[in-house]
């Protein structure tokens, strides 16, 4: 493989262990860039987990996000209207998504017209990047990288990576050479909505190397308190003084709350805290993940698709609180049919908790989590995105 000078195209001053070129600077024999949507966090993890993957190969990456790439202001009001239909009207999010869960429809030519014009800069900038491979973490992307492909625009091959157990219909886009899936159940999916089944790999989600080598679980002793990590992921998205308040009055037991880049929220939540007399730690955004879940004998937390693969992966149990409809709900039902955690109300989790102690099932329950993920999934997905690139390389020779 080449070498190349990478600038990530992310967050200002996170270059993410990347060599850094000069302003202007021209990318030669780059081997992936690697395109995720800050809709949520989990997609950027997603992205910066392949990247970690292939970095440790010896391989050239930049990663782009693709807000970068539109107006400022559709960009916060794609992010705003998720947020919104996720926190504030999740039934209606959740029939949202069954509706659009089938390919075609009255008003799809019209939103993809919008998204070609409004994301047209990061067509430009992919093509102009010419790496060997594109792997993109969100469906977004692939609207717009898709027809790229198939209009000969890029001659990179493209490969999707879907973030949660399920393969919703928007996944499934023409031009797209592979796509990754997270298990069974998503690649059955895929091939209904009409993908390729040649093209589908079973990868698992990727996440982090560090989630793989968590130490197991183990029950607390006689007087060990414990230690519970609340976590929303990026935007510190759920219930969070719910949760917290429903551990008033349960004995032994240490909160570590992870709130996001919400300041506020994590100054109101310190405050019920304080007011019960609950034993919490209250963090920021947390770049340091793994570490947090090696401290928890039980996560607690939403059911996106990176929440729930880290966990599982490092073999801690889950709490799913708040479950919305749609992604969610298909991600949290996987984990019930294993045996590795448990859906809740916000109010009752503390009352679950404490009786999971109380029927030792920490060590099971991590067990059965870390027995039913896809390992190395991020590995599985730097595979799928060499292989295409070398079947493309020998095509174009022939």
């Amino acid at each position: 493989m080449g070498f190349a000078w990478v600038v990530e195209a992310q967050t200002p001053g996170m270059t993410h262990g990347a060599k850094v070129a000069p302003a202007g600077s021209i990318v030669m024999a780059l081997d992936l860039v690697v395109v995720h949507s800050p809709v949520g966090g989990g997609h950027r993890s997603a992205a910066l987990a392949v990247a970690e993957a292939a970095r440790a190969r010896g391989l050239t990456v930049e990663v782009l996000d693709t807000f970068a790439y539109a107006p400022r202001v559709l960009g916060r009001a794609y992010l705003g209207a998720h947020l919104a239909w996720t926190g504030a009207l999740p039934e209606l999010y959740g029939a949202a998504f069954e509706a659009a869960n089938t390919r075609g429809g009255a008003l799809e030519p019209m939103r993809r017209a919008v998204d070609h014009v409004a994301w047209a800069g990061l067509v430009t900038r992919v093509v102009e990047l010419a790496p060997r491979a594109v792997v993109a973490t969100h469906h977004l992307p692939l609207v717009v990288l898709g027809r790229a492909r198939r209009k000969g625009w890029l001659a990179s091959p493209l490969v999707g990576v879907v973030t949660d157990y399920g393969t919703h219909a928007v996944w499934a886009e023409k031009g797209v050479d592979a796509l990754c899936v997270a298990g069974p159940d998503g690649l059955r999916e895929a091939a209904g909505h009409r993908f390729a089944v040649g093209k589908l790999h079973v990868t698992g989600i990727p996440v982090k190397r560090a989630f793989e080598s968590v130490p197991d679980v183990t029950q607390p002793a006689p007087g060990e308190a414990t230690r519970v990590l609340v976590t929303g992921g990026g935007f510190g998205v759920g219930p969070f003084a719910a949760v917290v308040r429903s551990f008033a009055g349960i004995e032994d037991v240490e909160l570590t709350v992870v709130c996001g880049r919400d300041a506020r929220l994590a100054r109101r939540v310190a405050r019920v805290a304080e007011r019960l007399g609950i034993h919490a730690r209250v963090l920021g955004f947390e770049e340091d993940m793994p570490a947090r879940v090696a401290e928890a004998h039980v996560v607690v937390g939403k059911a996106g698709g990176l929440t729930v693969s880290e966990t599982l992966t490092a073999g801690r149990p889950l709490v799913l609180a708040g479950v919305v409809p749609g992604n969610e709900a298909v991600n949290a039902r996987l984990v019930t049919r294993f045996d590795a955690g448990c859906v809740a109300r916000p109010t009752d989790v503390g009352t679950l908790v404490a009786a999971m102690r109380a029927h030792h099932l920490f060590e099971p329950m991590g067990h059965n989590a870390r027995a039913m993920v896809v390992h190395q999934a991020a590995d599985r997905v730097v595979d799928v995105s060499v292989a295409a690139a070398s079947k493309h390389a020998n095509l174009a020779a022939a």
